[in-house]
């Protein structure tokens, strides 16, 4: 692409890249080569008559022509090369989750097809339990074959997610950020991690809502018409759990605000969730509210503002001390830490220490 470039392109000339998987790279390939290089909403000729959109060449002329005539008003940010080694952890980590439930759906097929009755929980049944429940069902022939070959994909899978979970880990020892962000009640490390690898830079968003819309959770209606119809057929846009927003924030947000509903109730924020649900919200639709208050607070600590009191210290120190044992304790004192209680009071007295004391009645438990 750079050498056809070189041949055909004036080194003065802007390229408009509509946003994908891979504009990123695009966009880094044609900067570097010294080519001027932005890239653009993916609905920024949503506006187009439909039958106009119908190849590649046709797109291009039209994002020349939008953005020539002032309709496209910002450019897309583009991670750098930190962020980028985030998501590619994050997407490996996404793709090892969805192998090892592909393969714990297809032993559970296999053997109901037969009449067999076997529980898998994908991610957390042992590939010993697996084996041993196969084994005493007496399948033989190409069967347990089949069956062994689905275990070996199913443990590799989870093997393979077990080691991005510490690499994750590892990331989020050192850094400032992503530990600040397990203040908040339901966000542990993985969800921590997932926030830093996909917003990057915070201060992208002018305000916390537009984060909120980011991760699927305020969604904007400016989407093109193949979206609105898709979205008519599943019952309207603005769902709480519909497909608008990054999957991978929304993915562990609601994850996240299922966690406060179940085990952080008496937080108040979970006091907050269970009230809605009192009021007669469905659980689901709480959590998502929850969620929503999650990435508002995470969008605050990400910018650095003063956490306004410390209500949250001890269940933030109890956090990190379970964090540590993610690693174990030969790691942690690798990283220059005696014990687990040494990493966490650093880490919080750098947050709560400058703040009056609080009231035990309004602590967290």
């Amino acid at each position: 692409m750079v050498k056809t470039y070189e041949r055909h392109v004036p080194l003065e000339s802007l390229t408009l890249i509509e946003a994908s998987n891979n504009s990123t790279h695009l966009k880094e390939m044609l900067i570097e080569a010294g080519y001027r290089a932005e890239v653009v909403p993916s609905d920024a000729i949503s506006g187009r008559e439909k039958k106009r959109k119908v190849c590649d060449i046709q797109d291009a002329r039209s994002l020349a022509d939008a953005y020539m005539k002032g309709d496209i008003k910002e450019f897309v940010w583009t991670p750098n090369d930190e962020c980028s080694e985030y998501r590619d952890i994050v997407f490996a980590y996404r793709d090892a989750e969805r192998e090892f439930v592909r393969a714990s759906n297809k032993i559970w097929a296999i053997c109901n097809r037969k009449g067999y009755k076997i529980e898998i929980a994908a991610g957390k049944t042992s590939v010993k339990t697996i084996r041993e429940t196969i084994k005493s069902m007496n399948i033989t022939g190409i069967i347990a074959k089949r069956l062994e070959m689905l275990v070996e994909e199913y443990e590799l899978n989870v093997k393979r997610r077990n080691e991005l979970e510490v690499i994750m880990a590892e990331f989020v020892f050192g850094n400032d950020a992503m530990l600040a962000l397990m203040q908040l009640p339901g966000v542990f490390y993985k969800t921590a991690f997932v926030t830093v690898a996909a917003v990057g830079d915070v201060h992208r968003f002018s305000k916390a809502s537009k984060l909120a819309a980011y991760g699927g959770y305020a969604p904007s209606l400016n989407t093109s018409g193949e979206e609105e119809q898709r979205a008519a057929r599943k019952g309207g846009t603005g769902k709480p759990l519909d497909n608008d927003g990054r999957r991978d924030l929304k993915y562990f947000y609601s994850e996240a605000g299922e966690t406060v509903l179940n085990t952080c109730a008496e937080t108040p924020l979970g006091k907050w969730g269970w009230h809605l649900y009192n009021r007669g919200k469905a659980k689901h639709e709480a959590a998502c509210a929850v969620a929503r208050k999650l990435l508002t607070y995470a969008y605050h600590i990400l910018r650095g503002d003063p956490t306004p009191n410390r209500e949250a210290e001890k269940f933030y120190r109890r956090k990190l001390i379970r964090f540590c044992g993610t690693l174990g304790k030969e790691r942690v004192k690798e990283l220059g830490y005696k014990k687990y209680d040494d990493f966490a009071e650093v880490h919080v007295q750098r947050i709560y220490a400058g703040l009056p004391p609080t009231d035990s009645a309004k602590a967290w438990k």
